[in-house]
């Protein structure tokens, strides 16, 4: 197999599409909108941004790691496990420890139970507590999956093809769900939207789809889909206004559930997969945009904006007086950017295995 050139290109773009990314859930936390309106149901879709997160997730662990993996130079689990624990362990342990220290000095203390599964961050993996302690981080369990399974992936990748790796994934997640789920064991992979919307083996696709973008790019044989950029956007936001009329014309829970896994679980990801060909192979307006030092300032920090966005320091901020969502963004905006440079990113390199 030739060896690839690209697994040491830095792609700007993709690290300001971060900072979109993580903004998009804020806006699904914090909508400026007012309750029934349609402004409301659109911003609410925010939530997209878990997906773009998922889908460069996949992306880029493959650009880093699959050829050197394949070839087995320059390979070492444990400094692969190493970097991956650098990059989202320490400033989540932190922030969940201050967390749960103002919870217990509060009065309302987490019992030992609930924060083991928070510090293991195995949370995600259980219904009843995906949204305790830091609600947001249940992604990162799902983080977490991919990143223990993901040389494996790049294998099944290759032998499998993105279509039938996905369909594995899911029935993976069936699996469980059929299985262990069955326990009743505080919604460990039950209920079965929970194994879709929650769990690695739902959102599979999303990651799968940012593996294949890797690949066929590193093997030069991208799809040659006229303007990529422009037709990613259309999907993107096709699925954003039918889901958001959806919510607000139809109150049926089931209709609900199945047209979100087709839209987001779906759709959505190839739409977003779209939009990366285009960025990392036309000159954009959108490129231009998000490779802006700006961006990239936001971009870097953003892993810390989507750990405090919501829950603790907000709470503080509501409290203290500032309620506009505007300001409370701004002020959210610069802590982050204080947390990444004075925290996140000294930690990083102090951890790093290189």
């Amino acid at each position: 197999m030739a060896v690839s050139s690209k697994p040491d290109q830095y792609i700007s773009a993709l690290t300001g599409l971060r900072a979109i990314a993580a903004y998009l859930v804020f806006l699904h936390h914090d909508t400026p909108a007012s309750p029934g309106t349609i402004a409301h149901h659109v911003f609410d879709q925010g939530y997209i941004g878990v997906t773009v997160f998922f889908v460069l997730s996949g992306f880029l662990i493959y650009h880093r790691y699959a050829d050197a993996y394949f070839r087995q130079e320059n390979w070492s689990w444990q400094r692969y496990l190493q970097n991956r624990f650098a990059r989202i362990y320490p400033l989540y342990a932190l922030l969940l420890l201050i967390t749960v220290g103002v919870a217990t000095w509060r009065g309302n203390p987490m019992s030992l139970s609930v924060f083991s599964l928070n510090i293991t961050l195995l949370k995600g993996l259980f219904n009843a507590y995906k949204f305790s302690g830091i609600a947001q981080s249940w992604s990162l369990t799902v983080e977490i999956c991919f990143y223990l399974m993901a040389p494996l992936l790049f294998l099944l990748l290759r032998r499998w093809g993105p279509l039938w790796l996905t369909v594995g994934l899911v029935s993976g997640g069936i699996l469980l769900w059929t299985t262990i789920g069955q326990l009743a064991f505080y919604g460990l992979f039950s209920p079965l939207s929970f194994i879709f919307f929650y769990t690695f083996f739902g959102r599979g696709f999303e990651f799968v789809m940012g593996m294949w973008l890797a690949q066929r790019w590193h093997q030069n044989r991208l799809p040659g889909v006229p303007y990529p950029t422009l037709a990613g956007l259309i999907i993107l936001l096709g699925c954003v206004g039918w889901q958001a009329g959806l919510s607000h014309f139809t109150i049926d829970p089931v209709q609900g559930i199945w047209s979100e896994i087709l839209t987001y679980n779906i759709l959505l990801p190839i739409g977003i997969g779209f939009f990366f060909t285009g960025l990392i192979t036309q000159p954009s307006v959108a490129g231009r945009l998000l490779s802006h030092p700006l961006m990239q300032i936001l971009g870097r920090s953003s892993y810390a904006f989507y750990l405090i966005h919501t829950g603790l320091l907000s709470n503080v901020l509501q409290k203290a007086g500032v309620t506009h969502s505007g300001l409370r963004f701004i002020l959210l905006t610069v802590a982050a950017y204080l947390l990444y440079y004075l925290i996140e990113s000294p930690l990083q390199r102090l951890l790093r295995a290189d």
